[in-house]
């Protein structure tokens, strides 16, 4: 199994570029098509209308955004110039969420950033990454704001629950873990639950294995706490030395409101290393 293409989604951040040199690794090992896709910041026009003067300053803000967009799109071709991969540049103008959503859901993975709070260049919309993980369909690769990386996966940490979510993210990142080592664990809380459909660790390994990807398995107990168990991911990622961390996304969206799971919401905070989440 490979991906056919990768996207990555590019602002006028610094840390895009970070982004964009890691997406065409996976671009490169797959002989995938990379595309570079742009979406940043646009205020509401209905703002704008609300103050004096109001064509002239919209005017100027469309003139500076679309520099801003021009400068990446050169940083882009510069950046991509001489890879040995078919790539592309694509812009969107409007609702960052919807046309990233439209365009992402062709691509086999999307490739985002973790979201900054302390930089104000990397706000895009609010829930972004969160919506295109539990809306894109995609298996989408989450990249921490800090820290350096620019190489492939070669210890992954599978979080594995037993049902839908975790088994989606597995299959996705089967083509990241060819030629990996991979530590599938299950965290069993102080409630345990006991489903029939409940897919064991040991199922995990077995398919793996018989993809020729090395795995071995841990079962351990943690406090019933979203944020305990999200908490002891990390740390069990970090004795491992993984660098990926897959694992299912739970939530969904209510009346255009996005309702997280409580581990998911606790890896996209606090994350040390990239994470591959599917919904």
């Amino acid at each position: 199994m490979t991906y056919a293409s990768v996207m990555v989604h590019l602002d006028r951040s610094e840390r895009a570029m970070h982004r964009l040199n890691l997406a065409a690794q996976y671009a490169r090992a797959h002989n995938a098509r990379l595309v570079g896709i742009y979406a940043s910041f646009a205020p509401s026009i209905s703002w704008f209308y609300m103050m004096e003067n109001a064509a002239r300053y919209l005017e100027e803000d469309r003139i500076r955004r679309d520099s801003i967009r021009d400068a990446v799109h050169a940083r882009f071709r510069l950046a991509t110039e001489g890879l040995p991969v078919e790539t592309e540049w694509r812009a969107v103008e409007g609702d960052p969420v919807a046309l990233v959503l439209r365009e992402a859901r062709e691509a086999d993975l999307l490739v985002v950033g973790q979201r900054n709070h302390d930089e104000p260049d990397e706000f895009v919309a609010g829930d972004f990454v969160e919506t295109l993980i539990l809306e894109s369909g995609r298996p989408v690769l989450v990249v921490p704001y800090a820290g350096s990386f620019t190489t492939l996966p070669k210890r992954v940490l599978v979080a594995w629950s037993g049902g839908r979510e975790s088994a989606r993210a597995l299959h996705d990142a089967i083509p990241i873990m060819a030629g990996a080592n991979a530590h599938v664990l299950q965290i069993t809380s102080t409630q345990p639950k006991h489903w029939a459909e409940e897919t064991t660790v040991g199922q995990v390994a077995r398919a793996l294995n018989a993809r020729g990807i090395h795995a071995t398995v841990e079962e351990t107990d943690c406090a019933d706490s979203d944020t305990a168990i999200g908490e002891l991911l990390l740390s069990r990622a970090a004795d491992f030395n993984a660098d990926l961390i897959v694992m299912g996304a739970y939530g969904h969206s209510r009346l255009r409101e996005l309702v997280l799971g409580g581990v998911t919401r606790t890896l996209l905070k606090t994350m040390t290393v990239p994470v591959l989440m599917s919904h």
